[in-house]
């Protein structure tokens, strides 16, 4: 239901939106349309006043019969007079036969038409704009359709905005200015939406009087209230009979001067303490007169009181004061101060005026939303490589016979993404040549299309210890366990993996041992990739070509975006006084260019301090201002350590300082998940200190949390993890991960609360409440704003027996079971040991281990563990 009303919101908001924002616009124009009118009317509103004012008036009579004579061809439909003695009498002309006419305005003591005034021309046109478009007829319907959307876009974007706690006045009021980009928007979008909320409904409920007959009837059946006849909607008028006479139409010129006097005194006689009154002719000859007036004591400009009085007698034949209606008929009076605010005094004016203006912006920043997600869609679609057409299958999932003889089937698994990425790159690489290539994850390949393949390349990465990528557990556990019969099959390995770790590239070996052991031959030894090695690349590059018989044109691995220097703006530690070592937030500005997306990881070039190198050198004969050559270019001796693995001693005296620099590796890189997404204007990460056997700090953290100082660059680069990149739909997220680990989780969750997805569940562990909550105003907020639905975090330490991540999964099981059925996915980040293997059972005892392999292999279970 969310999910659909967000759609219609969005919907019409982005058709209805630029109507609304220029009925906004104009509507705050004319706030004060009659108090600027009058301000920039000078000589022909206002008039110079004679001595002896009240005596030198000319009567009413004398006042029509002089502007009947000025303009005879022209009926005066109404008369304004104000009690001001500096304010000019306004007369409105008719504009042919129809009920529209132009205002004009003439001395109340000469008689003299002084002519229309430029500023009220140029609001009435702003007001044409403001009520329909300047098109009479279908710019009316369009700005009544827009009104009435605009109901819907207020209460909709109310439901879709409503806080789990409706108390907390920050959820709905605070507007996060530290934001950027898209979360800012939404933020300011959403805060601004709530403040004119009411204002917004008031104008379309009053707004809509003008557009349609059967909402300004219900209005007044709702009040309880007659409609009056000028109100309803106009009969068509009837053809004049031939030979019968036009019918008269009305004109305060065709009362007689006497019926005219008799009219106004009594009105004066009955109401000597007007301020401002409207005289209309009688719709109807020898019908009333009718008269509309002001007195001193009104709430508002509209507060109008009505009399009809009969031209011939200066009989009153009915008197209504706004007094004495009921409150439903006031309302309806005061339609107008309703929509203007006035009805409130000078501070509904003021808030309907900013209101009004706030329009424009509503459609500003629901486009550049828009925009933004169509943008951030584009951008995913043009990440993924150029799509290689699946070969065609037979019915039992093989692939037909065409292909299955001349075809190659690539089957990958990766965790990061880096496995994927090679395997669209060899399958480019082999269509170049000439060779149907079909490509599929290891999860998506079953026992009948293996078994069907004469020719296979796998290219895999090994994850953990030794283990498959989440994705391929499924194929790992079930199929790998069967016995097949591959004797037809040719098949080659890549296989990626960090020789660090005592089990390098051990899935890798596992599924080479597992294919040979069912028959399928190798075309040639395996070809194992350390850290991204470009020469174990070319290799497979050449190996293949000869196997297949086909050039292959080389390409490079994509390694993606490039190093440059993110400029450190922020660090906070944000546990002083846990039991655990500190854990910092830090943020970056991104250089030109750098893009992510939640999920992603930042690959961090850690450098010594110039104190650390001062140490290292202290004693020997070297100084760190040494020139020496680098990459070919000139250094300083200093600056280049700080880059590489220092030795256990520092160069003795004639050494070949050129020869022994050449020898230091480079300081391997550091991998940290980022926990912003790129709308919020910075990249943020959340590392904790490590300490090394002698108690100094690790590299990449010591380097980031006390190395590097504030506004310094630091080596930074965004690497894509399509691994754990988040699912596309509104669908369910339980997201669950601990200490430092909560980093992609919230970028997770950052991403999606902006995009509307709110049924996100967050189990997050850490040691203590009071000193180990992460980002705990953030979270608060989004779940108080309805951005997370369930938020359970545990702190193993804040009671006697301890609780971890894992026993909350378990007493959750039900919960979690419900939501995976409802389509949720399972995202996991945090620590390796301990926590990702103890969430894995625990999760497999919720749900079923063969359900968790089916998630792995649909995508809906994915890990960023380390």
């Amino acid at each position: 239901m969310k999910r659909l009303w967000f759609q219609l919101h969005w919907f019409f908001g982005i058709t209805a939106g630029l109507v609304l924002a220029v009925v906004g616009l104009t509507g705050a124009l004319l706030s004060y349309y009659e108090e600027l009118t009058r301000a920039f009317s000078p000589g022909v509103m206002t008039v110079a006043v004679p001595d002896a004012a009240a005596s030198s008036r000319l009567p009413i009579p004398e006042l029509v019969a002089r502007v009947h004579d000025a303009v005879p061809d022209r009926r005066i439909l109404l008369m304004t007079v104000m009690r001001a003695p500096e304010d000019a009498v306004g007369v409105r002309l008719s504009i042919g036969d129809g009920t529209r006419g132009e205002t004009y305005f003439v001395d109340p003591y000469t008689g003299q038409m002084l002519g229309r005034s430029q500023a009220d021309v140029v609001f009435r046109f702003i007001m044409d704009i403001h009520r329909f478009l300047t098109v009479d007829g279908i710019g009316k319907q369009i700005t009544g359709a827009a009104t009435l959307l605009l109901f819907l876009l207020a209460l909709s974007g109310l439901y879709l905005r409503w806080p789990r706690r409706i108390g907390n006045w920050r959820a709905w009021f605070h507007i996060d200015f530290k934001k950027r980009g898209r979360p800012f928007l939404w933020n300011l979008h959403a805060v601004i939406g709530t403040v004119v909320l009411v204002p917004y409904l008031l104008s379309a409920t009053t707004g809509l009087y003008w557009s349609y007959d059967w909402w300004r009837g219900m209005l007044f059946s709702m009040a309880g209230v007659a409609q009056p006849v000028r109100n309803r909607a106009p009969e068509k008028p009837k053809m004049a009979k031939k030979g019968e006479a036009k019918k008269a139409l009305p004109d305060l010129a065709s009362t007689s001067a006497d019926e005219m006097g008799a009219v106004w005194s009594s009105f004066t006689t009955r109401v000597p303490d007007y301020t401002k009154v409207y005289l209309r002719p009688s719709q109807k000859p020898g019908g009333p007169l009718q008269m509309t007036w002001l007195d001193s004591s009104v709430p508002h400009e509209r507060a109008f009181s009505r009399m009809d009085i009969e031209p011939a007698s200066g009989e009153i034949r009915s008197e209504e004061r706004y007094a004495q209606k009921t409150t439903g008929g006031q309302l309806m009076t005061s339609i107008y101060a309703l929509h203007r605010g006035s009805f409130f005094g000078t501070p509904g004016i003021i808030v309907m005026m900013l209101s009004s203006l706030m329009m424009p912006v509503f459609f500003v920043t629901g486009w550049m939303l828009y925009l933004d997600r169509r943008k951030k869609k584009r951008a995913l679609a043009a990440a993924r490589p150029a799509q290689v057409t699946d070969a065609p299958k037979a019915p039992n999932g093989a692939p037909s016979g065409a292909f299955a003889e001349d075809g190659v089937l690539i089957g990958y698994a990766s965790q990061s993404g880096v496995a994927e990425g090679l395997a669209w790159q060899t399958a480019g690489m082999l269509q170049g040549a000439g060779v149907p290539a079909q490509i599929q994850p290891l999860a998506r390949i079953g026992q009948a299309q293996l078994g069907a393949a004469k020719r296979a390349l796998f290219i895999v990465s090994t994850f953990g210890d030794g283990e498959p990528p989440d994705s391929a557990r499924r194929f790992s556990q079930q199929l790998m366990n069967q016995a097949m019969a591959l004797p037809t099959l040719r098949f080659a390995m890549l296989s990626l993996g960090d020789s660090h770790y005592d089990t390098f590239c051990g899935f890798g070996r596992k599924l080479d041992g597992w294919l040979r052991a069912q028959g399928g031959v190798a075309a040639f030894e395996p070809i194992e990739v350390d850290r991204g090695d470009p020469g174990a690349w070319a290799n497979w590059q050449e190996r293949l070509g000869e196997w297949l018989g086909r050039p292959l044109v080389a390409s490079k691995t994509d390694d993606g975006p490039r190093f440059q220097s993110w400029t450190l703006a922020e660090r906070e530690e944000l546990n002083p006084g846990s039991t655990g070592l500190p854990a910092y937030h830090l943020a970056f500005t991104p250089p030109q260019g750098a893009k992510w997306v939640a999920g992603d990881l930042v690959e961090v070039l850690p450098r010594h301090t110039a104190e650390h190198i001062d140490t290292f050198l202290a004693g020997s004969v070297w100084a760190p201002d040494v020139r020496v050559s680098v990459a070919g270019r000139e250094a300083l001796l200093g600056e280049a350590l700080r880059e590489r693995v220092l030795p256990e001693t520092a160069p003795p005296a004639g050494v070949d300082l050129q020869d022994w620099l050449s020898r230091l590796a480079p300081l391997p890189e550091r991998e940290y998940s980022i926990a912003s997404t790129q709308a919020e204007g910075k990249l943020m990460l959340l590392v904790r200190q490590t300490r090394n056997a002698d108690g100094t700090l690790g590299l990449g953290s010591g380097w980031l949390t006390r190395g590097a100082a504030l506004g310094e660059g630091v080596t930074m680069r965004v690497r894509p993890n399509p691994g754990f990149h988040g699912p596309s739909d509104a669908s369910g997220m339980i997201l669950i991960g601990n200490g430092t680990g909560l980093a992609g989780l919230r970028a997770h969750l950052s991403a999606r609360i902006a995009q509307g997805h709110v049924r996100n569940w967050l189990i997050f562990g850490e040691r203590q409440a009071s000193h180990d909550a992460f980002h705990d105003e953030t979270l608060r907020a989004w779940e108080a704003q309805g951005g997370i639905a369930r938020l359970d975090r545990i702190y193993s330490r804040d009671q006697a027996e301890r609780v971890y991540v894992q026993d909350h999964v378990r007493e959750s099981a039900q919960a979690i079971a419900q939501w995976v059925a409802d389509g949720a996915s399972i995202y996991v980040c945090g620590s390796l040991a301990g926590m990702a293997p103890a969430v894995d059972a625990a999760l497999a005892d919720a749900i079923g281990a063969d359900t968790l392999l089916d998630l792995s292999a649909q995508g809906r279970y994915r890990r960023d563990i380390y």
